[in-house]
Order: structure tokens, then C-alpha cells, then sequence
């Protein structure tokens, strides 16, 4: 693709974004009119009612019947959007139930409605001093769906030079990151949250192959000594083991093996001196926003584990078995990502965090935190597809929320890698 279509591209980009965000200023500034005009139309008996509840509610809140007390607060809202003592209330109410993210929410209406009662600014006093006091809710967003800023039909691919990867360029978008409660093989470590990514970038189509990782070698007489094969009794530590024997039969076009994080980072260094273009290794938000496309799903392909979708071990009559498959003998994923699950793991550029509790938002790296550990996403066919009691190979591994951690310095003859390009 020509530096010009990318320029458009960016531009398009920012535009539908802008495009989104106005929409939904302009949504949330004719509710907050009409909900201005409501209260207005109230009449004197009726405010006077409704402060009678909200006294009410108050005695009900003081006394522990939290429930009682919703439910007459709801009633006062019903009838006046903007009746800050009541939201305030309601506030207070909620985060006594643990609904912390619902409390959350009140507490934020409360310091951004419009004031309809000059009486109630030390309401909002009062609110900002209980939104601080909350413990970290869960992300309230968590359950809107992903958006794609894109009116890209197809995926736009380009590759920089001969000897480079084949990209793909994956479009800017927001989506919920992590799974939910109750996802089978969820781990406590995928708590979900909201990302923004509103930039495009370029993603390697298929891991980087052998033929890829070659070219780099021979120009730099890079050495990569040294991999944990599979082998009579399971994964062994060969000190003249490489990308170049992984204990298995592979082709130029099969994804390099026994790879680390440092192997990784110094080809893409490389690859970024030889074509001018910024290469790199994929934060954990860009993975799984790429790896997602749009989806919500435990697997971009549905809610559950489908034999035929990606490279894992135990699939008679399928292609790979205990070894990696050429790049594109299993199906694309939305946005036109071969191998995102399954054929070999891929390093990420986060450090590890047990939880994301002050996660980047933006799609930026997590660069604090253990990192003598990096992330590692997607599986690999070293993964099972039988679910059995205790194997850690199970393939909920390959599910598009499932993150690990390892060494940087590790290689196995199940990790490979794939790049992101900065457009």
C-alpha cells in the first residue's frame, strides 16, 4: 500500500472516530435537555412529594434497609431525572449493596447533570467525596459491544519489501478486554475492562516464518542457541537445539520455532533498520483487539472450542498434530489474521501484572509491573483439544481473552512470534 492510501487511511480513521464520539455527545446533551424540561414541568406539589421520599429514603438508608431505600429513590428519579439527592442517595445506597460500578455511575451523574436547584451543590460536594471513597469498580462499559472504526470491507494488506512479513492492517477500534465471569477456563487474571485503540496499525498475516527468520540470520549472523524440544517424555532442554531443528519436520513456510523474547525484539529491530518502517513486537491489548476482530466471544470463532480451527494436538484426520502447519492451512479470523489461536505462542511486550487494576487504556504496553516476565498470547500445537482434569494444555489456552507469562530468555519448540507495523 502506497504512504498516501496510509495517510487516507489514518485520516478516515479519525474521522469515524470523531464521527462516533460526537454522536454519542450529541445523545447524551439532548437526555440531559429533556430531562432539564422535565424537571422544570414539575409542579409544587410534586416537589414537595418527592422531597418527602427522599427524606424517607434517607431514614430507610440510615437503618441499613438498602433495598427499601432503592427502590423509593428509583421512584423520586422516575418522576425528576435531575433530583441530585436522590442519584446522591441512590449512591450511597448501591455501594452499601457492593454495587460498586452502579454507585459509581450515580455518584458520576451527580457532579455532571445540569444543577436544577441551586440548594444542591453541596449535594455534589457529597458525591465527589463518596466516589472517592469507593473501592476500584469493574469497568461499567464492560458490556457494550466492540466497535470497529473502519469502513473497510476487506483487510488491506501490503508488504514493505521482498523479503519482509505480509501485513495486514487492523483497524482502530474499543472493545471489552478480558472475560467474564462464568467463561469456561477463565482465569482470575483476565478481569475485564475497556480499550480504546484509535489508531490502525499493520499485523503480521501469519506468524513470522522460518524463510522470514532465515533472511535475518544470514545478514546478521544472529545465533539463537539453545531450545526446550518435544521429545520421549515430554519437553527436554537441547543446548544445540534452534530455530533451524525444533524436533520436527518443517518447511520455509512454516512458523519459526524455538524463539524468545530477545530473538523476537532483535528481528524486528532488524527488519525496522532494513526497511525504514517502525516494526515491533504487539502489546496485549493490540493482540487481543486484533485477535478479537470485533468479536466478544470466548474464541473469535464462537463461545466454544471447534475442532478444525486452529493447529492444537489430538485432531485426527488434521493436519499438524504435534508440530507447527504452514501459515493459512487453518482459518482466518475477522479481521484476515491466520494462526492468531494455536500453531505456535507469540510473545507480547507487557511486562506481567496478576490483574489489570491501572492497565494502560489507549493500547499501550504495560511496561510496569514483573517484568522479568513477558506476556505470551494464542496457544500453540503443543495445546490439546480434549478436555482433561489438570492438563494445562486444555484448549481454553487458545481462547481470545487467555494470557501466560514466561522468561523473556525461554524457548520452546512451541514459541514463535509475529510483528505489529506503526502506519
Amino acid at each position: 500500500m502506497a504512504k498516501d492510501d496510509f495517510a487516507a487511511l489514518k485520516a478516515r480513521t479519525a474521522q469515524l472516530i470523531a464521527a462516533h464520539d460526537a454522536a454519542e455527545a450529541e445523545r447524551q446533551k439532548a437526555q440531559e435537555a429533556a430531562w432539564l424540561a422535565q424537571s422544570r414541568a414539575l409542579t409544587d406539589a410534586q416537589r414537595t412529594a418527592n422531597k418527602a421520599k427522599v427524606e424517607e429514603a434517607g431514614a430507610l438508608l440510615k437503618a441499613d434497609k438498602c433495598a427499601e431505600a432503592e427502590a423509593v429513590y428509583r421512584a423520586v428519579l422516575a418522576v425528576d431525572h435531575l433530583d441530585l439527592p436522590a442519584r446522591s442517595g441512590l449512591g450511597q445506597c448501591l455501594a452499601k449493596q457492593g454495587k460498586l460500578a452502579e454507585a459509581a455511575r450515580e455518584f458520576t451523574l451527580v457532579t455532571t447533570l445540569p444543577l436544577a436547584d441551586e440548594a444542591w451543590r453541596m449535594v455534589r460536594t457529597m458525591a465527589m467525596v463518596g466516589m472517592q471513597t469507593l473501592p476500584p469498580p469493574a469497568d461499567p462499559r464492560i458490556a457494550e459491544p466492540s466497535v470497529v472504526f473502519s469502513a473497510e470491507d476487506k483487510p488491506t494488506e501490503f508488504r514493505d519489501a521482498p523479503y519482509a512479513p505480509e501485513m495486514v492492517v487492523v483497524p482502530a477500534g474499543e472493545f471489552t478486554m478480558g472475560s467474564p465471569e462464568g467463561e469456561t477456563f477463565r482465569l482470575p487474571n483476565e478481569q475485564q475492562h475497556r480499550v480504546r485503540i484509535a489508531y490502525p496499525l499493520a499485523m503480521t498475516k501469519y506468524n513470522v516464518t522460518r524463510a522470514e527468520f532465515a533472511k535475518f540470520v544470514a545478514e546478521t549472523g544472529y545465533a539463537a542457541k539453545g531450545c526446550n524440544l518435544e521429545g520421549v517424555g515430554g519437553m527436554k532442554w537441547e543446548p544445540d537445539g534452534d530455530w533451524r531443528t525444533p524436533g520436527y519436520e518443517q518447511t520455509d513456510d512454516h512458523p519459526v520455532a524455538c524463539i524468545n523474547f530477545h530473538d523476537a525484539t532483535a528481528y524486528a529491530e532488524w527488519l525496522s533498520g532494513k526497511t525504514g518502517r517502525r516494526y515491533r513486537i504487539p502489546s496485549e491489548a493490540e493482540w487481543e483487539h486484533a485477535m478479537r476482530g470485533g468479536t466478544s466471544t470466548a474464541y473469535y470463532w464462537g463461545e466454544k472450542w471447534e475442532p478444525g480451527r486452529a493447529n492444537v494436538d489430538g485432531q485426527p484426520g488434521q493436519p499438524g498434530g504435534r508440530s507447527t502447519t504452514p501459515g493459512g492451512t487453518f482459518p482466518p479470523n475477522p479481521f484476515g489474521l491466520y494462526d492468531m489461536a494455536g500453531n505456535v505462542w507469540v510473545w507480547l511486550a507487557d511486562c506481567y501484572n496478576a490483574s489489570y487494576n491501572g492497565a494502560p487504556s489507549d493500547g499501550s504496553a504495560w511496561m510496569s509491573g514483573n517484568c522479568a516476565l513477558r506476556m505470551r498470547r494464542s496457544g500453540s500445537w503443543f495445546n490439546i483439544e480434549q478436555v482433561i482434569e489438570g492438563d494445562y494444555r486444555q484448549p481454553g489456552r487458545l481462547r481470545s481473552a487467555s494470557r501466560f507469562a514466561s522468561m523473556p530468555s525461554l524457548r520452546y519448540s512451541s514459541f514463535g512470534f509475529r510483528l505489529v507495523r506503526d502506519l
